[in-house]
């Protein structure tokens, strides 16, 4: 394969890709130990290359490092991967202590999704890891039901269940993963899979408050009380609303919430103050000052300390003379 022959890169303006010539290795290290490169299109960052025939060993490790953090599902992905382990190490060090220092900032759905990215670098390493597993299965259960994201929570939830299955199959007996595919397959409205998952969990635990709450779970299912369409439905619906919003169709998005707000399951279940929050500026921007008041006025109620929602109620306010 000649460099015309090469795929293209998944960023073209950033990355180039290089085949290495047969029988190419790196030394690195302070002992300069030879590892070799495999025959595959290795990601380059272009400038790397501009005044040079073929990239050196640091372009390498930083075209690796630096094209994974950004596709970790890429093609090849699992041979770069173990090309970082074997020649860059380092590079894996610094993925390690980039997911414990976003673990320590506040939640915000890039910081999530950039944990996510480098959990997959590790994991294309460690394949089986079940806690690996389970650490991409919660985040990307987190980041789905961010208000802010709910626009793809349902390929946030499937991705989800996804690592969470292929935890359990190594820790069958896990409850929290069993909790989480339990919230997933309730909010996708299997609700039989959602006993299954919780059941499992009552028979693990020992009396006291946690079980309770789980035995009162499997009492709704069982008993029918549950919504009739699935909630993820819902949830879909507002970030259906959010798109309308950001362009400009603000009465579309009113009818939307307002909609879920008449009918009611969605409040019930998960009751969220964003959402109130989104319906007051709806109707704030529609011409409804008192119903955006009253909008604003329930988010306070489920978050007194929802700063956004407050200054939107002593903005309405003003305006009202109330």
């Amino acid at each position: 394969m000649n460099r015309t022959q090469l795929p293209e890169t998944l960023d073209p303006a950033v990355f180039t890709f290089w085949l290495p010539p047969a029988g190419r290795s790196l030394k690195v290290g302070p002992e300069q130990n030879c590892v070799p490169l495999p025959e595959l299109p290795l990601p380059i960052a272009r400038e790397a290359l501009a005044d040079v025939p073929e990239p050196g060993a640091d372009a390498i490790g930083e075209g690796l490092y630096a094209y994974l953090r950004r596709f970790p599902d890429c093609p090849h992905n699992a041979a770069y991967a173990g090309l970082l382990r074997e020649a860059f190490p380092h590079y894996l060090a610094e993925i390690g202590s980039q997911i414990v220092m976003l673990d320590a900032k506040e939640v915000d759905p890039p910081y999530v999704r950039r944990k996510i990215r480098y959990l997959k670098i590790l994991l294309l390493l460690e394949p089986e890891n079940p806690g690996l597993l389970q650490q991409l299965g919660m985040a990307n259960y987190q980041v789905g039901l961010m208000f802010s994201e709910l626009e793809r929570c349902r390929y946030d939830l499937l991705r989800a269940m996804h690592f969470l299955q292929r935890g359990l199959k190594v820790m069958p007996e896990d409850c929290a993963t069993h909790n989480y595919l339990g919230q997933i397959d309730y909010l996708l409205g299997d609700y039989p899979g959602a006993a299954r998952h919780w059941q499992t969990i009552v028979e693990a635990l020992e009396h006291g408050p946690a079980r309770t709450a789980f035995v009162g779970r499997l009492a709704r299912i069982e008993r029918g009380d549950v919504p009739e369409s699935p909630l993820i439905d819902d949830l879909e619906a507002i970030g259906h609303a959010a798109m309308a919003y950001a362009d400009g169709r603000v009465e579309e998005a009113k009818l939307l919430l307002e909609r879920l707000e008449r009918e009611a399951v969605l409040p019930a279940e998960m009751p969220m103050p964003e959402f109130y929050h989104f319906l007051g500026l709806c109707r704030e921007r529609t011409g409804d000052p008192g119903g955006a008041f009253e909008a604003f006025g329930k988010a306070l109620q489920l978050d007194p300390d929802f700063a956004l929602a407050r200054e939107a109620q002593e903005r309405t306010r003003e305006r009202e003379g109330r």
